[in-house]
């Protein structure tokens, strides 16, 4: 499959203890990850061929670690079709849950202004 996933995120949370903290360096830094991580939120961002599901199993482990999350991560998935398709993450009582989007075109129409 030759398909470019895009995913960009952004969650905040309650003050981390310094272990959940501890953890969540420790797996970004495992993973060879790049995230910005501060006390109360996490931003995130990767482009390329994901082999393994490897961002995908790299946040189950932050969901489990972090427990609740209010944000979401976003998935592009490019994979030659005319229009790309999305997911989107969010962390509920320890669970990375996905919903997974299409865009949907209407019919072709003159503008009007």
């Amino acid at each position: 499959m030759n398909e470019i996933r895009t995913y960009d995120g952004y969650f905040t949370f309650k003050i981390l203890s310094r272990e959940s903290a501890d953890q969540l360096d420790e797996l970004f830094a495992e993973a060879g990850i790049e995230v910005d991580l501060a006390l109360q939120s996490l931003e995130f961002s990767w482009m390329g061929r994901e082999r393994d599901h490897a961002i995908l199993k790299l946040f189950m482990a932050v969901a489990r670690t972090l427990g609740e999350a209010e944000g979401e991560l976003r998935c592009e998935i490019d994979d030659d079709a005319v229009d790309p398709h999305f997911e989107f993450f969010t962390i509920k009582q320890g669970q990375l849950l996905l919903q997974r989007a299409k865009v949907v075109r209407e019919s072709e129409l003159i503008p009007q202004v």
